[in-house]
């Protein structure tokens, strides 16, 4: 940090300029505070996912400058209404910009690797196509939902790295200067003084607070027979609480709820992860089915077309009443309404799925419908054991007495748990509620805090 301070004073005969420079040592530019607490911040998470997951996962925030959103906006000749629309990058910074650096584009081939899909021509010559793995990674990589769940982690760091800061080192640096000139008399005198004050603060963990500091005092006259004296001086001064807001435990619950909300934060993102990617294969396949009823209402919508060319032969032959054309032409016209209707549902899905995955809605893409056939071939020996259990059963006569079992665990799916295990299993394993947890010890310190501070100051 620095800070400069000036002023001027005229007084009878005379004229004094005073100038003060405030300096913290080992100042840095704003860029490089920036990449500093970037730096710090993955630390921290890299650190907490250890204690919280037991494990470390790659972690970013940075975007890619050439998103997958953006080379479709461009590719396709999508609308849109500002440059800001397309990215951070292509904004035009303003004239106080702090740093020329930070909306500079990335190197395309790291962004070739963080697009989510594989783009090897321009997008405009085919719709985009994606696999269900393809739309986990677009969405990871695109999604604005995605993207904010963990900055909400990143942000906790940030935040920790603050609370940590004081119980650091702080430097602080004054350097005073002031000219002043007196004609008040027969000669002029003209005079400097300059001084500088380094200081030193550092708080502990228990509450005291310690101040050190050094200056040196340098006077001068600025003539041929001028005199000069100089001063040292040093000061120290320690500062203990000894009643309210003393002792460790009140010093630092800052510090400590610092530390548990990156842990939350962590345990959130991870819960989000997985509501994500089962949003995203719920979504595909939903859309999958909803394309499959298009087809299915045009097929139907065709054969109730050629049903009525028929009837009409029909009735012109003579063959057939008139009310059954209508009746024919009716059905027709039902059918288009289905499957109209199945189009425009179709159409509402996969925009909603292109929201979902961070998408332009006007985008043209579409999705493998391979991935049913897949889902349907992991099925399928389910299936059949389940036809020859059928099978293998004797169907007793009409007249038997009906035995209507309870219903039990005997032939259970591979899915299907028991109750109690079930619960088990969600008590142990569920990050929300380990949050819930820890936030009832927060709330009883929370307690503690505020009751010290009813105590003399």
């Amino acid at each position: 940090m620095i800070g400069r301070t000036g002023g001027w004073q005229v007084l009878a005969g005379g004229l004094s300029i005073g100038l003060s420079l405030l300096a913290a040592v080992g100042c840095k530019s704003a860029g490089t505070y920036r990449t500093d607490a970037d730096k710090v911040a993955y630390d921290i998470v890299q650190q907490k996912q250890r204690e919280a997951l037991g494990r470390n996962e790659p972690f970013s925030i940075e975007r890619p400058a050439d998103t997958l959103r953006r080379r479709l906006m461009l590719d396709q000749l999508l609308p849109y209404s500002a440059p800001s629309s397309l990215g951070a990058q292509d904004i035009e910074p303003i004239p106080q910009w702090p740093n020329d650096d930070y909306l500079k584009a990335d190197d395309p081939a790291d962004d070739a690797t963080r697009l989510g899909v594989e783009v090897t021509q321009p997008l405009a010559d085919q719709p985009l196509r994606l696999s269900l793995i393809d739309a986990l990674k677009v969405g990871a990589r695109n999604s604005r939902e995605y993207q904010t769940a963990k900055e909400r982690v990143f942000i906790a760091a940030l935040a920790l790295d603050l609370e940590r800061d004081e119980f650091r080192n702080t430097w602080s640096g004054v350097i005073e200067s002031l000219w002043s000139a007196d004609a008040s008399g027969d000669d002029t005198v003209v005079g400097a003084e300059n001084s500088g004050v380094l200081d030193l603060t550092r708080r502990l963990k228990n509450g005291m607070t310690v101040t050190t500091g050094i200056g040196i005092d340098l006077a001068a006259l600025l003539l041929p027979d001028s005199e000069m004296s100089r001063g040292v001086f040093a000061d120290a001064s320690v500062s203990i609480p000894l009643m309210r807001g003393s002792g460790k435990f009140i010093v630092t619950e800052p510090l400590t709820q610092a530390e548990r909300s990156v842990v939350y934060a962590i345990y959130a993102f991870e819960r989000f992860k997985k509501s994500f990617a089962v949003n995203v294969a719920s979504e595909y396949l939903a859309v999958l089915q909803q394309l499959d009823q298009v087809q299915n209402a045009a097929g139907n919508y065709g054969r109730l077309i050629a049903s009525t060319r028929r009837a009409r032969r029909l009735a012109d032959a003579g063959r057939l009443p008139e009310i059954q054309i209508d009746q024919a032409k009716q059905d027709e016209l039902s059918a288009r309404d289905r499957w109209i209707s199945a189009q425009q549902s179709y159409e509402t899905g996969l925009d909603r799925f292109k929201i979902l995955l961070g998408l332009p809605t006007d985008a043209t893409i579409e999705l493998e419908r391979d991935e049913m056939i897949r889902l349907a071939a992991a099925a399928q020996p389910l299936l059949e054991q389940e036809q020859e259990q059928s099978e293998s059963e004797l169907i007793p006569s009409a007249d038997a007495p009906v035995d209507l079992p309870p219903p039990n665990m005997e032939n259970a799916g591979p899915f299907e748990w028991p109750a109690k295990e079930a619960v088990v299993t969600a008590l142990t394993n569920r990050l929300d509620l380990r949050v819930a947890v820890g936030q009832v010890l927060d709330a009883q310190r929370g307690v503690a805090v505020a009751a010290d501070r009813l105590r003399a100051d």
